[in-house]
């Protein structure tokens, strides 16, 4: 088992249709005029087949928990929503095609994702050439929404995160080994990462670059083992980090905490990892045992529909899908603008994972908060102060 993570002042804190409602037909027109009672469509690009379509599972939960309550409640104004969830496999090449669809669609009035911000990136041209609003629920990448102002995001952009991660691994000693995905996403941060590091006056023992195809990794974690670093840095999704994780045991690389990416919040790690997962750490936007009643609300009805707690992709779902509600009711005019215009001029907007907010300049997240997480006893507790 490897060390207990320690922390020191910081703060804590194809197509597929969604089951809950069938899916609008293409051209079914203006949702924005017409017929009162018609439903209000937004479009979803994401990856349901392929190497990330456990992500998109998580994001159909997300999205089903929202889409009850609004729809439970009378929709908005009346108005049900539906959500036409297209299957990009998590490829560039079917995100561009499904933005290329969504634009000529004009009972599509806003988008939700892609999943990676490389990809998203890819078809964010066609949204903002299109007047088509990209909310990029899950997308870090620091220039994400640089494209235009049609391109939301509410993701923690790598920068304020990695380096967050690094500051925290700094505080367990100065030799740091790092793995992270071998992306856009993975290579971004470690950049960040080497940068911080410099700051702090930390040195990279040992990086490693991740293949999420990979199942093993025992070589890069034997010469990880022997860089004798005082701290592990996992910067990969949690399928990965679970068999690095559970590896790192089998090659002796156990005495040394071991830090994660907020996307290895996850009851699914928890699952894969097993034991391995004791100890290990994480930060967090997203904590499902918060006492906001709000998100006791939202933890409750997940748990309950699925069997399982939500994770922070399924809390992002659920959190894009209320935004855009949010918008619809609050738009001067129902309509694409419209939608972009309530976002970018609201103020409390909804969310479980913020709690009412404003979006800046840049479109995205002013400050946002961070929690510490430690797996104990095979569960995520908060990290003391």
């Amino acid at each position: 088992m490897h060390k207990t993570f320690r922390l020191v002042g910081l703060a804590a804190l194809a197509t597929v249709a969604l089951a809950v409602t069938a899916c609008a037909p293409a051209g079914a027109g203006s949702p924005g005029a017409g017929d009162d009672s018609s439903p209000i469509v937004f479009g979803v690009s994401g990856p349901l087949t392929g190497n990330q379509a456990e992500y998109g599972k998580n994001w159909q939960e997300g999205f089903e928990i929202a889409l009850d309550e609004i729809n439970d409640a009378g929709g908005v104004n009346g108005r049900p929503i539906e959500l036409d969830f297209q299957d990009s496999q998590g490829e560039a090449s079917q995100a561009t095609t499904i933005a290329q669809r969504f634009v000529s669609d004009d009972s599509v009035l806003a988008v939700i994702g892609d999943f990676s911000s490389a990809t998203s990136m890819v078809a964010s041209p066609l949204y903002q050439r299109g007047g088509v609003l990209q909310l990029g629920i899950t997308n870090s990448h620091p220039d994400f929404t640089t494209t235009g102002d049609y391109i939301f995001s509410p993701s923690i952009t790598q920068e304020a995160e990695a380096v967050e991660i690094e500051d925290a691994a700094h505080k367990q000693g100065s030799k740091i080994a790092i793995f992270n995905l071998n992306t856009d996403w993975g290579n971004t941060a470690l950049d960040i990462l080497k940068d911080e590091a410099a700051k702090n006056g930390d040195e990279i023992v040992f990086q490693a670059p991740v293949e999420e195809a990979s199942t093993d990794f025992k070589p890069q974690l034997l010469k990880a083992r022997d860089a004798k670093p005082d701290v592990v840095i996992f910067y990969t999704y949690y399928s990965s980090t679970a068999l690095l994780v559970k590896q790192a045991q089998q090659v002796g690389l156990t005495d040394v905490p071991f830090i994660g990416v907020g996307s290895n919040y996850s009851q699914e790690f928890l699952e894969l990892a097993g034991p391995a997962a004791e100890g290990f750490v994480v930060d967090t936007s997203f904590y499902d045992g918060s006492t906001d009643p709000d998100v006791q609300k939202f933890v409750t009805s997940y748990t309950e529909k699925f069997g399982h707690k939500p994770n922070l992709f399924a809390a992002y779902a659920y959190d894009g899908l209320k935004q855009l509600a949010w918008a619809a009711e609050h738009a001067k005019k129902l309509d694409r603008a419209g939608i972009r215009d309530a976002l970018r001029d609201g103020e409390k907007i909804p969310s479980i994972i913020y709690g009412p907010f404003s979006y800046a300049e840049d479109r995205r997240v002013a400050a946002p908060p961070f929690s510490w997480l430690t797996v104990t006893d095979g569960e995520f507790t908060l990290v003391a102060e």
